[in-house]
């Protein structure tokens, strides 16, 4: 990852997620280590919502500048009051990581559209994966990925002085941490039924994702909003089969931090099935 300019509006790839090589794959030791330093949760209660609002200010408001900035010093929106919000702390320290909510279109009234669909209204070119072909109750839109500045810091960056924790053991498996938040998702996906999954990314993101196995499908347009951005479709029961076995493994371990017992019965039977199951279409 690079050195962060707060006045930039820098592609996301290069905020969030590291360059993955396919000629030089993790090592399955790598990653058998990652819960060791971070730890998987479901923003329930208000408290713990109000850190991730304040963690999505900081990045998007404040360092990136893709929002306004708020008084309240909380980054929120209409479609918070429909999604799921989960989050990666460390361990030692309590201190949020990253973040990532997953919208659904479950409400109280008829259900309610996604953002993806306001944004790419007219420019979606695959007319059969567009939200509005799945039953809503089983569609959901993955957004609001942030990774907090000091765990997006290369290594050579922990000599500054606001910058402490960067000395720690942990550091190597900083730059794990939004793809551990886009397998959290994936699992929140599977748990809740949400199989038909939608995201708003950089083409070159979804790409870097592909290569471990999160094979997004192109759907639309791309757009100028926050840098180039594209509509891609992900049918989440297809993740556990395509991910490569150290990322299918560390899926596994944060769904256990992650959900309930009743809820880890069913992501783990899934991720132990064979990799050829044949999922029934919703």
């Amino acid at each position: 990852m690079t050195g962060f300019n707060p006045t930039s509006k820098k592609p996301e790839q290069e905020i969030f997620v590291p360059k993955i090589s396919p000629e030089r794959p993790v090592q399955q030791h790598d990653l058998s280590e990652f819960s060791t330093f971070f730890k998987a949760s479901q923003a329930i209660c208000h408290q713990e919502k109000h850190k991730v609002f304040q963690l999505r200010h900081k990045v998007y408001c404040e360092e990136l500048r893709f929002e306004p900035c708020q008084p309240s010093g909380l980054e929120q929106d209409a479609f918070d009051t429909r999604a799921l919000h989960c989050s990666l702390a460390e361990a030692h320290s309590g201190e949020i990581a990253g973040t990532v909510r997953l919208i659904h279109c479950e409400q109280e009234q008829e259900p309610a559209p996604l953002p993806i669909e306001q944004y790419f209204a007219g420019r979606f070119t695959a007319p059969h994966l567009m939200p509005q072909c799945f039953p809503r109750q089983h569609v959901c839109e993955i957004s609001r990925l942030a990774v907090a500045a000091k765990f997006r810091r290369r290594l050579k960056d922990a000599t500054a002085k606001d910058l402490p924790a960067l000395n720690s053991i942990s550091q190597p498996f900083n730059r794990f941490i939004a793809i551990g938040l886009y397998l959290m998702a994936t699992a929140l996906c599977l748990e809740k039924g949400y199989y038909h999954g939608f995201v708003s990314i950089e083409p070159s993101l979804a790409r870097i994702l592909q290569r471990i196995g999160i094979n997004f499908t192109l759907i639309g347009e791309i757009i100028e909003f926050n840098g180039k951005r594209a509509p891609y479709y992900l049918d989440g029961r297809q993740v556990i089969a395509n991910l490569q076995p150290e990322y299918r493994q560390l899926m596994q371990t944060l769904s256990l931090q992650l959900l309930t017992v009743p809820e880890q019965a069913i992501i783990t039977k899934q991720l132990n099935d064979d990799a050829d199951v044949q999922w029934a279409s919703a």
